[in-house]
């Protein structure tokens, strides 16, 4: 039995259930299938001696294959993931993988230009906020849904080019939030779905208020954190907007530490840095500027 979806702007077919995913009935063959399958001998030979318990990682010209400790292994091709869990694995770690990290490096291999960052949309604007890690990217974006804005993607944000624009395609109707912002927001935490160990987040699946045919991408605010008092904002201009681009790539500092950035994908991302709007909000690590950063944004899209 397969299942149809509708992830990344991509056709998928898929061997397992991904109830997170925005289910489309397509006609003609997907641009993506996720099957069972074994991993490539050689591969598994050069790993002979590491348990299931032990991370390992293989690439080629044109795949990659990643192991998860106890929970499954994953070949990543341009139109295959092939995936073999192990037994006892939980099922919603086994997708977590497949939404994240495949087709993160899925859609590299696909030539698509991908940022890591949640991406909203008001009054027809569509905006992606990025940054490292830790610096308040779903905090922000969960501020900006409970003002009006609506959902377009959660930490993967894939882009389409439609000529003069640039499209970001809806990832799947799901929001992440940490633990705080969702005890903040009054969730009972033992209703949500537990998604991440290591810096407790959990997912809300989302019935309503979100974007499934994508929407324009017009502005990108890129979160730093520093150890000044106060926070700070200023527009990216010239060959640092392309700068900032690159270093949001989904995925782009594994895959390109191997691969190489090839030059049509420097040029596609030239492309999208010439589209938009770019800004940069340092904010001090242990001050709360919540409010004055999405003030800021939402004065920037509405002007």
């Amino acid at each position: 039995m397969s299942y149809k979806y509708y992830i990344y702007g991509l056709n998928v077919e898929s061997e397992i259930e991904i109830e997170e995913a925005y289910k489309l009935d397509f006609d003609g063959e997907p641009d993506v299938r996720v099957v069972y399958g074994d991993m490539p001998a050689q591969v598994m030979e050069m790993y002979a001696d590491k348990g299931q318990d032990e991370y390992c990682s293989a690439i080629a010209a044109n795949s990659l294959f990643f192991r998860i400790p106890n929970t499954c292994e994953y070949c990543v091709e341009k139109d295959v993931i092939t995936i073999h869990p192990f037994e006892n694995a939980v099922n919603s770690d086994i997708k977590c993988f497949i939404l994240g990290s495949s087709f993160g490096y899925c859609m590299i291999l696909r030539r698509m230009v991908v940022l890591h960052g949640g991406a909203v949309s008001k009054n027809g604007k569509g905006v992606i906020v990025t940054g490292e890690s830790g610096a308040g990217k779903s905090t922000v974006s969960d501020a900006l849904l409970s003002d009006g804005y609506l959902f377009v993607a959660d930490d993967v944000c894939a882009l389409s080019d439609l000529g003069n624009k640039t499209h970001i395609n809806m990832a799947y109707p799901q929001q992440k939030l940490c633990k705080d912002a969702a005890l903040k927001k009054g969730y009972d935490l033992s209703q949500l779905i537990y998604i991440d160990e290591e810096r407790d987040k959990y997912a809300i699946r989302l019935k309503d208020g979100y974007l499934k045919d994508g929407i324009d991408f017009d502005y990108l605010f890129e979160l730093v954190l520093t150890d000044e008092k106060e926070v700070s904002f200023r527009q990216v201009s010239g060959h640092e907007k392309l700068m900032l681009i690159m270093r949001n790539i989904f995925r782009g500092e594994g895959g390109f530490a191997y691969w190489g950035v090839p030059p049509e994908y420097m040029k596609m991302c030239l492309k999208v840095a010439s589209s938009i709007q770019v800004y940069q909000i340092a904010r001090p690590k242990d001050a709360d500027t919540l409010d004055e950063i999405v003030q800021f944004i939402e004065k920037t899209v509405e002007e």
